[in-house]
């Protein structure tokens, strides 16, 4: 998810929030400082209400910020780099660089979220009754009890066994242990996922024909659209296990000139051969390709006089593979480099041809 601030470094993970994080921080804050502070602790003055109602709302985000960072320092713990955490509007997400290496690992980093929200429900709350059992009942006092409880029910819901929150991963862990299999376990939580995903869409739905449930159905849609890409991820790399490079590599062509426009290449049978065009800079080396994907796309021919060139991917774009190597070792080579093409070579050294992420997409068709 793309940052809208950075707020800085932690753990070497920058952290960061996007802007959605505004609008539910709004919504936060007002319904703590005009119902639930002056209902729960009667007597304080309105600014009170909502001095004391933004301490709430920041602590609250920052307890977000530590269960994000309970499940990344656990994962760099288990030799697995987090590239970024950022809070946004339902809550925070740790990018994880790649999935973990064991049963064991998985278990830990997703459960590691969930421990810290429910340690910090036992300090607020503990915390909270205490000053109210030593000084009385006090407005500072009910905000640390309603942290106390907006984290214990955090820790709760993320619970729930279902891709892609914690206890989806908690139930892939365990069924990775007893089938095995990583990809099979992922995409049978994913499917747990989808299918809570339409429960809480479909009672959303129902209560909004009485003007609620509109947060629900944003729920719904964010568990369905995650739980979805985790299976279609799983089934891929379960699909790319038993495959090899040079099962599902598109060729190369003879290479051509960076002045040949689009229409030059389609009417060289570009689009319809599934090969990739190598494209000469002006020193006369190859600098990059053009995709067959891109030639056979609704823009190829709208595009006609744009020059190769324009299209071409450069080199540094593409990672390394081999025709003998496993699928699944390019799929991980491209998370690990943020790529989404691999230059394939045969036992020889040779330049034979490439892999883009839309000869993966067929894979799970």
């Amino acid at each position: 998810m793309k940052q809208s601030l950075r707020l800085g470094t932690v753990s070497g993970i920058p952290v960061g929030l996007n802007w959605g994080l505004l609008v539910i921080a709004l919504i936060y804050l007002t319904s703590l400082a005009t119902g639930f502070l002056p209902s729960a602790a009667p007597g304080s003055t309105t600014g009170a209400y909502w001095i004391v109602a933004t301490l709430g709302v920041g602590l609250f985000f920052a307890s977000i910020l530590a269960h994000e960072l309970g499940h990344s320092i656990v994962a760099q713990r288990e030799g697995i780099q987090v590239r970024a955490i950022t809070l946004w509007l339902l809550g925070g997400i740790a990018e994880i660089e790649k999935e973990a290496p064991s049963p064991g690992a998985e278990l830990r980093i997703a459960a590691a979220g969930p421990a810290v929200s429910i340690a910090l429900a036992g300090v607020f709350a503990g915390v909270g009754y205490a000053l109210a059992a030593a000084f009385g009942s006090s407005l500072f006092a009910t905000m640390l009890v309603w942290l106390g409880l907006v984290n214990g029910v955090l820790a709760l819901f993320n619970l729930i066994p279902a891709a892609p929150l914690d206890g989806g991963r908690i139930l892939a862990a365990f069924l990775w242990w007893r089938t095995g299999n990583p990809h099979l376990a992922r995409a049978r939580a994913a499917l747990a996922g989808q299918a809570f995903g339409g429960i809480v869409l479909a009672v959303g739905t129902l209560m909004l024909l009485d003007g609620s449930g509109f947060w629900l159905l944003i729920l719904g849609w964010f568990l369905m659209g995650g739980a979805t890409a985790e299976r279609r991820r799983a089934q891929l790399f379960e699909a790319a296990a038993h495959s090899s490079v040079a099962e599902v590599m598109a060729p190369l062509a003879a290479p051509t000139d960076g002045a040949v426009t689009v229409a030059g290449l389609l009417a060289m049978g570009a689009g319809t051969n599934n090969a990739a065009y190598p494209v000469r800079g002006i020193d006369g080396t190859v600098v990059g390709l053009v995709p067959a994907s891109v030639l056979r796309s609704r823009d190829a021919r709208r595009n006609a006089g744009v020059p190769a060139s324009q299209l071409v991917v450069p080199w540094t774009s593409f990672v390394g593979a081999r025709t003998d190597e496993r699928l699944a070792a390019v799929v991980d080579r491209f998370r690990e480099a943020d790529a989404s093409h691999a230059l394939v070579y045969d036992p020889s050294g040779r330049q034979v041809g490439y892999v883009g992420l839309s000869q993966l997409a067929t894979l799970t068709r």
